[in-house]
């Protein structure tokens, strides 16, 4: 079966953390993160992988370039233009020439679930699309799905405001597609989530809504990626980079450490993601922060909840505000907050 992986976005949300980097090879324990995406796919059985490119993805795309990565077969399609999700499945459909049952992924989704029973289930409900949902505690920021007492699908609830949710069941991001499903795309750029998935549901067909248990999680915003970072550091993945250097009187605590990167003595590292070549001065504080590349932390510095982009600068003795956002390529003193 081959699966179609979407990853034409920008990853605005995802800023400043994107400004230099495609969002699918951001760092997931020192690890590109669609790494887990491949890996996830090759051990449910699939036969190749489709990334669906957008514009100004160059980055991705030299990343993987054709050929077999983590145990799986790639293949690219470029769009160009933006063709939402609607438009670049059909787009990738047809460059690829699938003509069977397939499956489609959200680029900035992370799941471990059994994908083989996913597929009987498809196949005993005889659904024409299925749509993996997850159980979320707060599904305001997610489509909601409501199913009936067999598991179909019977409406769709994009973003509810919090508290009037019919379900909690979010739309996780997997779909299985049967091949003749693609035809009834609407033309141009359309999202499947808003125009496919509500018209075949209103008109009585079958659409299963599987859900699984196991990790979740949408990386499209810093705090969940940093999240997903946490989550897999405590079930036992790696954290710290082998070549990282790390005096002997720093601290780190449930925290990625990228390769190159350096914590001086004194230093305090918890809950939190370093990317590569980073600087951390004598006795600074990080906590829940994410940094990206060669960012450097002075000494007696202070970050907590903080996001920064590549290349900044934090002077020494600065204290940074509580959940602050630093552009790429900046000197922060903290003297506008003075």
């Amino acid at each position: 079966m081959d699966a179609i992986i979407l990853v034409g976005g920008q990853g605005t949300r995802l800023r400043p953390l994107t400004d230099r980097r495609h969002k699918s090879l951001v760092p997931l324990c020192n690890r590109p993160f669609i790494e887990y995406l491949f890996e996830w796919l090759a051990q449910s059985g699939f036969e190749r992988a489709i990334l669906s490119l957008g514009v100004r993805n160059e980055d991705l795309a030299a990343a993987y370039p054709p050929g077999e990565h983590c145990g799986i077969r790639v293949e690219i399609v470029q769009e160009g233009e933006r063709l939402e999700s609607g438009g670049a499945i059909r787009y990738a459909v047809n460059e690829a020439g699938i003509d069977r049952r397939f499956v489609v992924l959200n680029g900035d989704v992370f799941v471990d679930f059994d994908f083989e029973r996913a597929l009987a289930a498809h196949e005993t409900a005889r659904a024409e699309l299925t749509l993996a949902l997850h159980e979320v505690e707060d599904p305001s920021a997610f489509g909601v799905a409501v199913t009936n007492d067999g598991g179909l699908i019977t409406r769709f609830v994009e973003k509810p405001p919090a508290g009037t949710a019919p379900s909690h069941a979010i739309n996780a991001g997997v779909w299985i597609f049967e091949r003749h499903i693609v035809d009834e795309i609407a033309a141009g750029a359309v999202r499947v989530e808003e125009t496919l998935f509500p018209t075949v549901v209103s008109s009585g067909r079958r659409v299963l809504g599987y859900r699984f248990e196991g990790p979740w999680e949408d990386v499209g915003v810093p705090s969940r990626y940093r999240d997903l970072n946490m989550l897999l550091l405590d079930r036992g993945v790696r954290g710290v980079a082998g070549n990282a250097a790390i005096a002997k009187s720093a601290t780190i605590e449930r925290s990625a450490i990228g390769p190159g990167t350096t914590i001086a003595g004194g230093a305090v590292v918890t809950n939190s993601v370093l990317w590569e070549n980073i600087q951390v001065g004598q006795g600074a504080r990080v906590d829940g922060c994410v940094i990206a590349d060669g960012a450097v932390i002075g000494g007696g510095a202070a970050l907590t909840n903080a996001v920064v982009g590549s290349r900044v600068v934090i002077t020494p003795g600065t204290i940074v505000p509580r959940g602050a956002s630093i552009a790429t390529e900046t000197r922060y003193d903290g003297a506008d907050e003075r």
